[in-house]
């Protein structure tokens, strides 16, 4: 079976409008799944005050910790790109019980970022209905835009943001220490709960 892409291509160059086989393609392409999406914190900053390597070091350090909690709870597929992590689980539970556990083996961990100032991630998290391509694209849809949006753009270092999505189908237990917000984006307004990881010196 030909990929999303390039049945969309096929489409295009036969005149045919992908939005006049709407339900065809999302029939063909479409499935439901829970995206989490993982940026670390100081990137930029880090690098530009101790060079890339240093900031490249940690970031190897940090993927040896986070692909055995991925395994661990699971994952379909994940993949890591520069300083982001996007992984896909079958069900929003399974990748906030990964999120929380990313966060606590990077605590325990002791991995710091400079000698001052420990390592942390933010996290994003959405669940639906999303279109997926067989390659190194992977999946598009408004809970993966929003998941991005959430985890790279608005959660600081030791937050997970879960969307009013994956939040309504997680089991309530599991998110109920979980709190509201509002994002608000270049004309994007979306409700979102949040949950902010606590070390045991903080706690």
């Amino acid at each position: 079976m030909t990929n999303l892409f390039e049945h969309l291509g096929e489409l295009l160059r036969d005149k045919i409008d992908p939005i006049d086989r709407h339900e065809e393609i999302w029939a063909r392409y479409g499935k439901t799944i829970s995206v989490m999406i993982l940026d670390s914190s100081g990137f930029s900053r880090v690098s530009e005050q101790h060079g890339i390597l240093h900031f490249l070091s940690r970031l190897v350090l940090m993927r040896e910790l986070v692909t055995p909690v991925l395994e661990s709870n699971n994952h379909l597929e994940f993949k890591f790109e520069a300083d982001n992590l996007y992984a896909v689980f079958q069900h929003p539970d399974d990748a906030i019980r990964a999120a929380l556990a990313t966060h606590k083996v990077v605590d325990d961990s002791n991995l710091m970022l400079t000698d001052s100032e420990p390592f942390r991630v933010c996290i994003g998290i959405g669940y639906g209905r999303m279109l997926y391509s067989e390659t190194l694209e992977g999946y598009f849809g408004e809970e993966m835009n929003l998941a991005s949006k959430l985890g790279e753009d608005t959660a600081n270092g030791g937050e997970t943001l879960v969307t009013s999505s994956a939040y309504a189908a997680a089991t309530a237990g599991l998110v109920s220490d979980f709190e509201p917000g509002n994002l608000e984006m270049a004309g994007l307004s979306a409700l979102y709960y949040r949950h902010q990881f606590k070390t045991i010196a903080s706690s």
